[in-house]
């Protein structure tokens, strides 16, 4: 009995031991610290991503700590920010870059510091920078897809009667607005587009073509100067973003048009599904949208940032593929939202 009484000892105490190890080394995992970077929180989109990664900080709180920066449009701002975030030795760097011309002297800064950085939205002038850093990719979306699916509503829009051939020259005549100048997305919708809309045989015809930074202001002014010269000339309003594509719909309302008189309509669609953009499609005042994934690039960023961040190769156990680039990973737009049409 003795004997027996000894050894159970010896089992119970080993047992104790390791399991106050296990406790010990339980206690000590922190979780990963990852800076995020803004180029603009009051962007709608940008602020549906920030407040989709709060959502998955909450669930996953002994996993990840998200650090929010705003850049507020600032490249010199956010280059301090990026200072701060490598002097506090920060795991993972999740970059909404302003001048997408300065992710190459950007990312070798990170880069000497080991720090792993995924470059999100706003895609680089160039991918060398990213090509020469393993620990670095970039995830946006495949913007010529948004500029298709407008494409679509337009044709459905034309066939359907509601865009009407109102100098009767058998051309389509568009606006078009545009985000910032040098940006890779907003230069893709645009193209694809009007691509889409001629591929089906419908020619087409630039009134104008305007930058306006994604802002809502800016192209509610464009668009009242547009309409004082071309009047009704102007057959549909095409927008990189639902923010301009709403300013257009004010200065068209502050005209008499597209408030609820189909013989006062000009269609305009946006890109971004927010809800004022919702609202407006809803009470007939806005053609469509397509729908941005703001959920979906919130998850890639955390799922493949956890794996950069603990040294995995960055795909590993997703359904996420590496496009053409060999360092793009493509979130595809979840979908879009067109008025009901009046003559249905």
């Amino acid at each position: 009995m003795k004997k027996v009484s000894i050894f159970s000892i010896i089992i119970i105490t080993i047992l104790n031991i390791f399991s106050a190890d296990i406790s010990a080394n339980t206690t000590n995992i922190k979780p990963i610290r990852a800076g995020v970077l803004l180029y603009d929180e009051d962007d709608y989109y940008i602020s549906e991503v920030r407040d989709y990664l709060l959502k998955i900080e909450n669930e996953n709180k002994e996993t990840i700590n998200f650090i929010f920066y705003d850049a507020d449009r600032n490249q010199e701002l956010q280059n301090k920010q990026i200072d701060e975030l490598i002097n506090m030795k920060v795991d993972l760097i999740l970059l909404n870059i302003v001048d997408i011309h300065q992710s190459d002297p950007i990312i070798n800064k990170i880069k000497a510091h080991n720090i792993p950085v995924i470059f999100f939205n706003r895609e680089p002038s160039s991918l060398n920078g990213i090509k020469s850093y393993e620990k670095s990719l970039y995830i946006g979306t495949e913007a010529c897809e948004s500029g298709e699916i407008q494409g679509g509503m337009i044709i459905n829009e034309m066939k359907s009667g509601n865009i009407k051939d109102m100098n009767g020259n058998g051309i389509l005549d568009y606006v078009l607005l545009q985000g910032d100048k040098d940006n890779i997305e907003a230069q893709l919708r645009s193209e694809c587009v009007i691509k889409s809309i001629n591929k089906n045989g419908i020619r087409t015809d630039e009134i104008a073509s305007e930058y306006c930074n994604w802002q809502q202001e800016c192209a509610k002014n464009k668009i009242e100067s547009l309409l004082s010269k071309y009047g009704d000339n102007i057959e549909v309003i095409i927008s990189n973003n639902d923010e301009m594509a709403i300013g257009a719909i004010l200065a068209l309302q502050e005209r008499g048009y597209n408030i609820g008189d189909p013989n006062k309509f000009i269609s305009v669609v946006g890109v971004d599904g927010t809800a004022e953009a919702r609202k407006m499609i809803e009470n007939g005042f806005m053609t469509g949208t397509v729908i941005q994934d703001a959920e979906g690039m919130a998850k890639a960023l955390y799922r493949i940032g956890l794996n950069l961040a603990q040294g995995k190769p960055p795909l590993q156990d997703t359904e996420y593929k590496f496009d053409v680039t060999g360092v793009g990973v493509r979130i595809p737009y979840n979908g879009y939202i067109v008025r009901k049409s009046p003559n249905s």
